[in-house]
C-alpha cells in the first residue's frame, strides 16, 4: 500500500508538507505553553508582591518581564504563522494538477478578521503584553 501511494503523483510531496506542518504545529503549541508557564510564573510572583510598599520595584520588573517574554513570544509565534502561509504558498503552487489526494490540512475557512485576531497564538501575546502594561501604570500610580 505504501509503495502504491509513494508512486502516485503528489501522494509524496504532500505526506512531507503534512510532516512540515505537523513540526510548525508542534512548535506553535511549544511556544504557547512557554508563554503560559512564564505568564503563569510571573503573575503568581506578581500577586505576592503586590501589597508590599517596600517591593515596589520589584513589582515593576516582574511587569517589565512579562511586556519582554510577550513580544518575544509573539515575535516566534509569528515566525511559526510565517512557516505555516509558506509551506501552504509551495504546496497551491506546486500541487500536481493530476493529484487526487485528501488535503494537506485538514480545514482551511475562510478568511474572517475576529476568527482570525482571537486565535491563541495571536491575541495571548498582546492580551498579556497590555495586561502588564496596566499592572505596571497602576503600580507606578499607586504611591
Amino acid at each position: 500500500m505504501a509503495e502504491q501511494i509513494e508512486t502516485k503523483s503528489g501522494y509524496a510531496d504532500a505526506e512531507i508538507i503534512r510532516k512540515l506542518i505537523e513540526h510548525e504545529n508542534n512548535l506553535q503549541n511549544y511556544r504557547l505553553t512557554w508563554l503560559m508557564t512564564i505568564q503563569g510564573l510571573l503573575f503568581a510572583a506578581l500577586g505576592f508582591a503586590w501589597d508590599k510598599q517596600d517591593a515596589r520595584g520589584l513589582v515593576s520588573i516582574f511587569c517589565i518581564l512579562g511586556i519582554l517574554v510577550s513580544l518575544s513570544s509573539w515575535s516566534a509565534l509569528k515566525l511559526t504563522a510565517n512557516a505555516f502561509q509558506d509551506l501552504h504558498n509551495w504546496w497551491d503552487s506546486h500541487k500536481p494538477s493530476d493529484y487526487d489526494g485528501p488535503p494537506i490540512i485538514g480545514h482551511k475557512s475562510n478568511f474572517n478578521a475576529l476568527l482570525w485576531i482571537l486565535r491563541p497564538w495571536r491575541i495571548l501575546p498582546w492580551a498579556f503584553a497590555v495586561g502588564w502594561v496596566i499592572a505596571l501604570v497602576f503600580n507606578l500610580r499607586r504611591g
